[in-house]
Protein backbone atom coordinates (compact mmCIF):
# COMPACT_ATOMS: atom_id res chain seq x y z
CA UNK A 1 0.00 0.00 0.00
CA UNK A 2 2.77 2.18 0.85
CA UNK A 3 4.51 1.48 -2.21
CA UNK A 4 1.76 2.15 -4.17
CA UNK A 5 1.05 5.77 -2.80
CA UNK A 6 5.10 6.62 -3.53
CA UNK A 7 4.74 5.62 -6.91
CA UNK A 8 1.66 7.65 -7.20
CA UNK A 9 3.12 11.18 -5.75
CA UNK A 10 6.05 10.15 -7.89
CA UNK A 11 3.85 10.01 -10.96
CA UNK A 12 2.17 13.20 -9.62
CA UNK A 13 5.88 15.55 -9.07
CA UNK A 14 6.79 14.26 -12.56
CA UNK A 15 3.53 15.57 -13.84
CA UNK A 16 4.03 19.02 -12.34
CA UNK A 17 7.46 18.66 -13.30
CA UNK A 18 6.43 18.23 -17.16
CA UNK A 19 3.50 21.19 -17.21
CA UNK A 20 5.80 23.47 -15.64
CA UNK A 21 8.88 21.94 -18.41
CA UNK A 22 5.40 23.06 -20.93
CA UNK A 23 4.28 26.34 -19.18
CA UNK A 24 8.53 27.51 -19.72
CA UNK A 25 8.35 26.48 -22.74
CA UNK A 26 5.62 28.27 -23.88
CA UNK A 27 6.40 31.41 -22.13
CA UNK A 28 9.72 31.41 -23.83
CA UNK A 29 8.07 30.53 -27.73
CA UNK A 30 5.82 33.87 -26.97
CA UNK A 31 8.67 35.64 -26.22
CA UNK A 32 10.91 35.24 -28.99
CA UNK A 33 7.78 35.63 -31.23
CA UNK A 34 7.38 39.18 -29.84
CA UNK A 35 10.95 39.62 -30.25
CA UNK A 36 10.42 38.89 -33.82
CA UNK A 37 7.04 40.58 -34.07
CA UNK A 38 9.27 43.69 -32.34
CA UNK A 39 12.27 43.55 -34.56
CA UNK A 40 9.83 43.28 -37.77
CA UNK A 41 8.51 46.76 -36.83
CA UNK A 42 11.06 48.70 -35.45
CA UNK A 43 11.31 52.04 -36.48
CA UNK A 44 7.33 52.02 -37.55
CA UNK A 45 6.24 51.95 -33.18
CA UNK A 46 3.24 54.49 -34.17
CA UNK A 47 1.65 52.09 -36.85
CA UNK A 48 -1.11 50.55 -36.63
CA UNK A 49 -1.34 46.51 -37.85
CA UNK A 50 -4.64 44.63 -39.00
CA UNK A 51 -5.21 41.06 -38.30
CA UNK A 52 -3.36 40.12 -41.76
CA UNK A 53 -0.07 42.16 -40.84
CA UNK A 54 -0.23 44.95 -43.42
CA UNK A 55 -0.23 48.52 -42.25
CA UNK A 56 -2.97 50.51 -42.59
CA UNK A 57 -2.67 54.00 -40.39
CA UNK A 58 0.33 55.64 -39.54
CA UNK A 59 -1.18 56.61 -36.20
CA UNK A 60 0.46 60.18 -35.07
CA UNK A 61 2.18 59.88 -31.65
CA UNK A 62 0.88 60.10 -28.35
CA UNK A 63 3.76 63.00 -27.45
CA UNK A 64 3.70 65.06 -30.18
CA UNK A 65 7.42 65.00 -30.94
CA UNK A 66 9.34 68.58 -31.56
CA UNK A 67 7.37 69.78 -28.35
CA UNK A 68 9.63 72.91 -26.62
CA UNK A 69 7.68 74.00 -23.72
CA UNK A 70 8.00 78.31 -23.25
CA UNK A 71 6.78 79.56 -26.51
CA UNK A 72 7.25 83.79 -27.65
CA UNK A 73 3.97 85.13 -28.81
CA UNK A 74 4.23 87.65 -31.59
CA UNK A 75 1.86 90.07 -30.56
CA UNK A 76 2.44 92.87 -33.16
CA UNK A 77 -1.07 93.78 -35.19
CA UNK A 78 -0.48 92.30 -38.91
CA UNK A 79 -2.67 92.23 -41.77
CA UNK A 80 -5.06 89.34 -43.07
CA UNK A 81 -2.64 88.70 -46.18
CA UNK A 82 0.31 88.20 -44.17
CA UNK A 83 -1.13 85.74 -42.02
CA UNK A 84 -2.88 83.72 -44.79
CA UNK A 85 0.11 83.50 -47.01
CA UNK A 86 2.20 81.69 -43.88
CA UNK A 87 -0.47 79.39 -43.20
CA UNK A 88 -0.81 77.55 -47.01
CA UNK A 89 -1.47 74.44 -45.49
CA UNK A 90 -4.33 75.58 -43.70
CA UNK A 91 -8.17 75.97 -45.90
CA UNK A 92 -11.61 76.79 -44.11
CA UNK A 93 -10.40 77.23 -41.19
CA UNK A 94 -8.60 73.66 -40.70
CA UNK A 95 -5.91 71.68 -40.38
CA UNK A 96 -4.50 67.65 -40.28
CA UNK A 97 -1.02 66.39 -39.77
CA UNK A 98 0.46 65.46 -43.57
CA UNK A 99 2.57 62.68 -42.09
CA UNK A 100 0.19 60.67 -40.08
CA UNK A 101 -3.26 60.02 -38.57
CA UNK A 102 -4.27 62.59 -35.93
CA UNK A 103 -5.37 61.09 -32.31
CA UNK A 104 -7.62 64.05 -31.67
CA UNK A 105 -10.10 65.76 -33.57
CA UNK A 106 -10.67 69.11 -31.89
CA UNK A 107 -12.91 72.26 -32.63
CA UNK A 108 -11.32 75.20 -31.48
CA UNK A 109 -14.60 77.47 -30.48
CA UNK A 110 -14.49 81.33 -30.14
CA UNK A 111 -16.59 83.57 -28.91
CA UNK A 112 -16.44 87.24 -31.42
CA UNK A 113 -17.24 91.06 -30.59
CA UNK A 114 -15.29 93.81 -32.19
CA UNK A 115 -11.71 92.21 -32.30
CA UNK A 116 -10.47 91.92 -34.87
CA UNK A 117 -6.51 93.04 -34.26
CA UNK A 118 -7.04 90.18 -31.33
CA UNK A 119 -8.13 87.59 -34.12
CA UNK A 120 -5.32 88.08 -36.49
CA UNK A 121 -2.94 87.79 -33.40
CA UNK A 122 -5.07 84.78 -32.23
CA UNK A 123 -4.98 83.31 -35.46
CA UNK A 124 -1.49 83.75 -36.00
CA UNK A 125 -0.15 82.16 -32.78
CA UNK A 126 -2.83 79.73 -32.58
CA UNK A 127 -2.37 78.05 -35.77
CA UNK A 128 1.44 77.21 -35.61
CA UNK A 129 0.82 75.91 -31.81
CA UNK A 130 -2.12 73.91 -33.41
CA UNK A 131 0.17 72.21 -35.99
CA UNK A 132 3.07 71.37 -33.74
CA UNK A 133 0.75 69.29 -31.38
CA UNK A 134 -0.22 67.12 -34.57
CA UNK A 135 -3.73 67.99 -34.08
CA UNK A 136 -6.70 67.17 -36.96
CA UNK A 137 -8.64 70.43 -36.03
CA UNK A 138 -10.70 73.56 -36.77
CA UNK A 139 -11.34 76.99 -35.63
CA UNK A 140 -14.59 78.35 -35.09
CA UNK A 141 -15.32 82.14 -34.63
CA UNK A 142 -18.87 83.27 -33.42
CA UNK A 143 -20.77 86.43 -33.29
CA UNK A 144 -23.55 87.59 -32.06
CA UNK A 145 -25.95 90.25 -33.55
CA UNK A 146 -24.63 93.75 -32.04
CA UNK A 147 -28.07 95.10 -31.02
CA UNK A 148 -27.89 92.30 -28.39
CA UNK A 149 -25.98 91.71 -25.33
CA UNK A 150 -23.03 89.70 -25.87
CA UNK A 151 -23.59 86.30 -24.55
CA UNK A 152 -20.78 83.89 -24.45
CA UNK A 153 -22.36 80.90 -23.26
CA UNK A 154 -24.89 80.97 -25.73
CA UNK A 155 -22.02 81.29 -28.25
CA UNK A 156 -20.24 78.37 -27.63
CA UNK A 157 -23.51 76.75 -27.66
CA UNK A 158 -23.93 77.47 -31.29
CA UNK A 159 -20.32 76.68 -32.37
CA UNK A 160 -20.74 73.23 -30.56
CA UNK A 161 -23.69 72.41 -32.76
CA UNK A 162 -22.67 74.28 -36.10
CA UNK A 163 -19.19 72.63 -35.70
CA UNK A 164 -21.03 69.00 -35.36
CA UNK A 165 -22.80 69.69 -38.67
CA UNK A 166 -19.21 69.69 -40.43
CA UNK A 167 -17.24 66.35 -38.71
CA UNK A 168 -17.06 64.18 -35.93
CA UNK A 169 -15.18 66.28 -33.76
CA UNK A 170 -14.24 64.61 -30.21
CA UNK A 171 -13.20 67.52 -28.36
CA UNK A 172 -13.91 70.93 -28.31
CA UNK A 173 -11.99 73.63 -26.60
CA UNK A 174 -13.85 77.03 -25.46
CA UNK A 175 -11.14 79.62 -26.51
CA UNK A 176 -11.30 83.41 -25.07
CA UNK A 177 -9.66 85.49 -27.81
CA UNK A 178 -7.48 87.40 -25.81
CA UNK A 179 -5.47 84.47 -24.59
CA UNK A 180 -2.97 82.96 -26.14
CA UNK A 181 -0.84 79.99 -24.74
CA UNK A 182 2.57 80.44 -23.54
CA UNK A 183 3.69 76.61 -23.92
CA UNK A 184 3.63 74.28 -26.54
CA UNK A 185 3.57 71.49 -23.63
CA UNK A 186 -0.26 72.60 -22.52
CA UNK A 187 -1.71 69.87 -25.43
CA UNK A 188 -5.35 70.59 -26.77
CA UNK A 189 -6.80 67.60 -26.57
CA UNK A 190 -9.44 66.10 -23.98
CA UNK A 191 -8.99 64.23 -20.66
CA UNK A 192 -11.22 61.83 -19.14
CA UNK A 193 -12.17 65.24 -17.24
CA UNK A 194 -13.32 68.20 -17.93
CA UNK A 195 -10.33 70.32 -18.22
CA UNK A 196 -9.58 73.82 -17.22
CA UNK A 197 -6.73 75.37 -19.37
CA UNK A 198 -5.89 78.46 -18.46
CA UNK A 199 -4.94 77.96 -14.83
CA UNK A 200 -1.89 80.84 -15.09
CA UNK A 201 -2.46 83.95 -17.07
CA UNK A 202 0.35 86.98 -16.64
CA UNK A 203 -2.57 89.36 -16.01
CA UNK A 204 -3.12 88.11 -12.85
CA UNK A 205 0.90 86.99 -11.93
CA UNK A 206 0.10 83.62 -13.08
CA UNK A 207 -1.89 82.68 -9.87
CA UNK A 208 -5.16 80.72 -10.16
CA UNK A 209 -7.74 83.11 -9.35
CA UNK A 210 -9.95 80.91 -7.26
CA UNK A 211 -10.79 77.19 -6.91
CA UNK A 212 -14.16 77.17 -8.88
CA UNK A 213 -12.78 79.01 -11.37
CA UNK A 214 -13.01 77.56 -15.15
CA UNK A 215 -12.92 80.53 -17.54
CA UNK A 216 -10.52 81.60 -20.19
CA UNK A 217 -10.06 78.24 -22.10
CA UNK A 218 -11.49 75.52 -21.32
CA UNK A 219 -11.58 71.49 -22.76
CA UNK A 220 -14.45 69.46 -23.29
CA UNK A 221 -15.27 66.11 -25.19
CA UNK A 222 -18.55 65.95 -27.13
CA UNK A 223 -20.19 63.52 -24.61
CA UNK A 224 -19.27 65.55 -21.53
CA UNK A 225 -20.99 68.66 -22.99
CA UNK A 226 -23.73 66.84 -24.09
CA UNK A 227 -24.37 65.67 -20.71
CA UNK A 228 -24.10 68.98 -18.76
CA UNK A 229 -26.34 70.66 -21.46
CA UNK A 230 -23.93 72.95 -22.31
CA UNK A 231 -23.65 76.85 -21.44
CA UNK A 232 -26.57 78.26 -20.22
CA UNK A 233 -28.03 80.40 -22.85
CA UNK A 234 -29.18 83.39 -20.35
CA UNK A 235 -26.07 85.09 -19.52
CA UNK A 236 -26.09 88.25 -21.37
CA UNK A 237 -22.71 90.45 -20.80
CA UNK A 238 -19.75 90.07 -19.02
CA UNK A 239 -19.36 87.19 -15.94
CA UNK A 240 -21.37 84.64 -14.56
CA UNK A 241 -21.27 81.99 -17.96
CA UNK A 242 -18.33 80.44 -16.73
CA UNK A 243 -19.23 79.22 -12.65
CA UNK A 244 -22.84 78.60 -14.03
CA UNK A 245 -21.03 75.89 -15.75
CA UNK A 246 -18.55 74.67 -12.87
CA UNK A 247 -21.68 74.00 -11.22
CA UNK A 248 -22.77 71.83 -14.49
CA UNK A 249 -19.73 69.90 -14.49
CA UNK A 250 -20.39 68.95 -10.54
CA UNK A 251 -23.90 68.37 -10.21
CA UNK A 252 -23.10 65.73 -13.09
CA UNK A 253 -20.61 64.46 -10.70
CA UNK A 254 -17.87 65.13 -12.92
CA UNK A 255 -14.31 66.15 -11.85
CA UNK A 256 -12.45 69.61 -13.04
CA UNK A 257 -8.60 68.74 -13.88
CA UNK A 258 -5.90 71.30 -14.42
CA UNK A 259 -2.22 70.69 -14.81
CA UNK A 260 0.71 72.65 -14.11
CA UNK A 261 0.75 76.08 -14.23
CA UNK A 262 4.07 76.78 -15.86
CA UNK A 263 2.55 74.50 -18.48
CA UNK A 264 -0.71 75.80 -18.27
CA UNK A 265 0.40 79.42 -18.61
CA UNK A 266 -1.28 81.99 -20.92
CA UNK A 267 -0.70 85.71 -22.26
CA UNK A 268 -3.80 88.13 -22.12
CA UNK A 269 -4.49 90.74 -24.93
CA UNK A 270 -4.73 94.14 -23.70
CA UNK A 271 -8.48 95.20 -24.44
CA UNK A 272 -11.02 97.21 -22.66
CA UNK A 273 -13.49 95.25 -20.07
CA UNK A 274 -16.76 94.55 -21.05
CA UNK A 275 -19.99 95.52 -19.76
CA UNK A 276 -21.16 93.51 -16.60
CA UNK A 277 -24.12 91.83 -16.49
CA UNK A 278 -26.20 93.13 -14.16
CA UNK A 279 -28.37 90.14 -13.70
CA UNK A 280 -25.46 87.32 -13.37
CA UNK A 281 -25.79 86.38 -9.93
CA UNK A 282 -30.09 86.14 -10.00
CA UNK A 283 -29.41 83.56 -13.05
CA UNK A 284 -26.10 81.56 -11.24
CA UNK A 285 -28.31 81.40 -8.58
CA UNK A 286 -31.44 80.20 -9.74
CA UNK A 287 -29.47 78.25 -12.14
CA UNK A 288 -28.15 76.05 -9.60
CA UNK A 289 -31.14 73.13 -9.87
CA UNK A 290 -30.36 70.48 -12.03
CA UNK A 291 -34.12 70.16 -13.62
CA UNK A 292 -33.19 73.65 -14.51
CA UNK A 293 -30.02 73.04 -16.10
CA UNK A 294 -31.70 70.61 -17.83
CA UNK A 295 -34.24 73.39 -19.33
CA UNK A 296 -31.43 75.69 -20.61
CA UNK A 297 -28.68 75.12 -22.76
CA UNK A 298 -28.61 73.01 -25.87
CA UNK A 299 -32.19 71.51 -25.03
CA UNK A 300 -33.86 74.79 -25.92
CA UNK A 301 -30.96 76.47 -28.03
CA UNK A 302 -33.06 78.83 -30.76
CA UNK A 303 -31.01 80.73 -33.03
CA UNK A 304 -30.90 82.28 -36.90
CA UNK A 305 -27.57 81.73 -38.60
CA UNK A 306 -26.93 84.40 -40.77
CA UNK A 307 -24.04 83.79 -42.13
CA UNK A 308 -22.01 80.65 -42.32
CA UNK A 309 -18.35 81.66 -44.44
CA UNK A 310 -15.35 79.19 -44.69
CA UNK A 311 -12.70 81.69 -44.35
CA UNK A 312 -9.20 80.40 -44.89
CA UNK A 313 -7.98 80.38 -41.30
CA UNK A 314 -11.32 80.15 -39.48
CA UNK A 315 -14.85 79.46 -40.04
CA UNK A 316 -16.70 82.79 -39.71
CA UNK A 317 -20.27 82.07 -37.91
CA UNK A 318 -22.84 84.99 -37.78
CA UNK A 319 -25.85 84.53 -35.67
CA UNK A 320 -29.03 86.51 -34.23
CA UNK A 321 -31.73 85.38 -32.05
CA UNK A 322 -35.48 86.66 -30.94
CA UNK A 323 -35.05 89.19 -28.29
CA UNK A 324 -38.54 88.59 -26.71
CA UNK A 325 -37.79 85.22 -26.63
CA UNK A 326 -34.54 85.58 -24.64
CA UNK A 327 -36.40 88.48 -22.54
CA UNK A 328 -39.30 85.50 -21.61
CA UNK A 329 -36.70 83.28 -20.74
CA UNK A 330 -35.03 85.50 -18.40
CA UNK A 331 -38.12 86.73 -16.79
CA UNK A 332 -39.30 82.75 -15.82
CA UNK A 333 -35.75 82.91 -13.78
CA UNK A 334 -35.81 86.10 -12.07
CA UNK A 335 -37.86 88.54 -10.54
CA UNK A 336 -35.79 91.98 -11.12
CA UNK A 337 -37.37 93.85 -13.79
CA UNK A 338 -35.67 97.15 -13.82
CA UNK A 339 -31.81 95.37 -14.51
CA UNK A 340 -33.40 93.31 -17.23
CA UNK A 341 -35.09 96.28 -18.68
CA UNK A 342 -31.62 97.86 -18.40
CA UNK A 343 -29.69 94.96 -20.34
CA UNK A 344 -31.62 95.03 -23.10
CA UNK A 345 -31.37 98.48 -23.50
CA UNK A 346 -35.55 99.03 -23.71
CA UNK A 347 -37.53 102.11 -23.58
CA UNK A 348 -39.91 101.81 -20.40
CA UNK A 349 -42.94 101.65 -23.32
CA UNK A 350 -41.76 98.65 -24.70
CA UNK A 351 -40.27 96.91 -21.83
CA UNK A 352 -43.79 97.14 -20.30
CA UNK A 353 -45.84 95.59 -23.21
CA UNK A 354 -43.27 92.48 -23.52
CA UNK A 355 -43.29 92.20 -19.70
CA UNK A 356 -47.44 92.50 -20.37
CA UNK A 357 -47.28 89.64 -23.33
CA UNK A 358 -44.88 87.21 -21.05
CA UNK A 359 -47.90 87.80 -17.84
CA UNK A 360 -50.02 86.95 -20.09
CA UNK A 361 -48.58 84.13 -21.63
CA UNK A 362 -47.55 82.77 -18.20
CA UNK A 363 -51.28 82.91 -17.03
CA UNK A 364 -52.77 81.11 -19.92
CA UNK A 365 -49.51 78.17 -19.43
CA UNK A 366 -50.62 77.96 -15.81
CA UNK A 367 -47.10 78.94 -14.68
CA UNK A 368 -48.16 81.29 -12.02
Amino acid sequence: MMRRMTVSVIQSSMSLTVVKKAAVLIIFLQTVHLVLWYSSVKGKPRAMYEQNGNISVNICPLIPQGLVGKINVEKSNTDWLKIESKYTMVSNGSHHPENCSARHKVAILVPFRDRESHLRIFLNHMHAFLMKQQLEYAIYVVELDKDIPFNRGFLFNVGFMEATKDKEFGCFVFHDVDLLPLNDQNLYQCPDQPRHMSVAIDKYKFKLLYDENFGGVSSMSKDHFKTINGYSNLFFGWGGEDDDLFNRIVSNKMIITRILSNIASYTMLPHIHASENPLRYEVLTTGKNESTQNKDGLSNLKYHVTEKIYRKLFVHIKVTINKADAIDQLKSRIKESSKLQKLFNLSNSTFKKKLRKHTRSRIKQNKF
